[in-house]
């Protein structure tokens, strides 16, 4: 009876001891904030199987318009989240950084039909995601090409994800919204309008990130999810077929002609090693002073940390590897 008692309590041990592991591998949860291509590598290296190769089991989490509050509180530990939101966070003494990420904004502005010129927007609403995020900035800047004043010339309204922005456009409830520019799909099949794009922005659009409480506590687990990522966006400039199942099962899309329009744009989306920029961190903070909402802000570069990312690219050319 003791024996098995003292079993039962090394085995206890030994199962709090691998806590967060699977067979071997780490356990992680990395969350994203929209089912967007800017975004989808959480999602595609989940279930490619790339973020194992790298001893990750890596559960993605969607988590629209919270996805800092789940880094913060621990429920994730890494995320593919919207960079303005980054930059707010860290600016108001949140634990956030930067450690890879797309350096445009990558958004377009598409009209009701009825919109025939910029100036046909006076006076009328338009749809956004939710305030701070990325959509918000991209229909800023758009406008700001028409010399539209955001809330004066045009008024801003929430409406919500991709589908329910659609859904406003189209029913007239508000006559522009601003969606990614990878989802150019939309236009033919709603009958919108592209009125502008934001491609040639310096913006930190998405960013990769963790904590630096994480960093510091686990650089190991964030040097695999480094390479995890680069394996993943390898896999998907690779493996045409089967990014194209990949991509199929996360749209839950049976036409062949929308995947391989979403796969030849997904294979323009990422770096092959997502370097962010301090001049795209640096647009994010000009905008944020101009709105206001800052007034002094430390040097971009405090915000990013790329040298997991370095790391992971000089083991592949020390392994001879592309």
């Amino acid at each position: 009876m003791m024996a098995r008692k003292l079993s039962c309590i090394v085995f206890l041990i030994v199962l709090l001891l691998v806590q967060g592991t699977v067979f071997g591998q780490t356990k992680i949860k990395a969350t994203y904030g929209a089912p967007s291509l800017s975004v989808i590598m959480i999602q595609f290296g989940a279930q490619a199987g790339t973020f194992a190769r790298h001893g990750l089991s890596m559960e993605a989490v969607y988590i629209a318009g919270r996805s800092i509050n789940a880094l913060l509180a621990g429920d994730v530990q890494f995320g593919f989240i919207g960079g303005p939101q980054v930059i707010q966070a860290r600016m108001s003494g949140a634990d956030v950084l930067v450690i890879g990420g797309l350096n445009r904004l990558g958004q377009m502005i598409v009209t009701h039909p009825s919109i025939k010129s910029p100036s046909d927007l006076i006076g009328k609403k338009v749809g956004i995601g939710v305030f701070g995020t990325v959509a918000d900035y991209g229909m800023r800047l758009g406008l700001k090409q028409f010399n539209l004043r955001p809330n004066k010339d045009v008024t801003f309204i929430q409406v919500g994800d991709v589908p329910a922005r659609l859904g406003a456009v189209t029913s007239g409830a508000v006559h522009a919204v601003i969606l990614n520019s990878h989802d150019k799909h939309y236009l033919e099949r709603f009958g919108l309008k592209l009125l502008t794009e934001t491609e040639d922005v310096d913006f930190l659009g998405s960013a990769l990130v963790t904590t630096d409480s994480y960093v510091r506590s686990n650089r190991d687990v964030v040097m695999r999810f480094a390479r995890g990522a680069a394996e993943t966006i390898r896999f998907i400039k690779t493996e045409p077929k089967r990014s194209s199942e990949i991509l199929q099962k996360i749209y839950r899309e049976n036409d062949p002609a929308i995947t391989a329009r979403r796969y030849q744009l997904l294979t323009g989306v990422y770096a092959d090693y997502p370097y962010v920029l301090s001049s795209s961190i640096q647009s994010v903070l000009d905008v944020l002073r101009e709105d206001g909402k800052i007034k002094d802000a430390p040097p971009a570069q405090t915000f990013m940390d790329m040298t997991f990312l370095q790391a992971a690219e000089k083991e592949r050319q020390v392994s001879g590897q592309k």
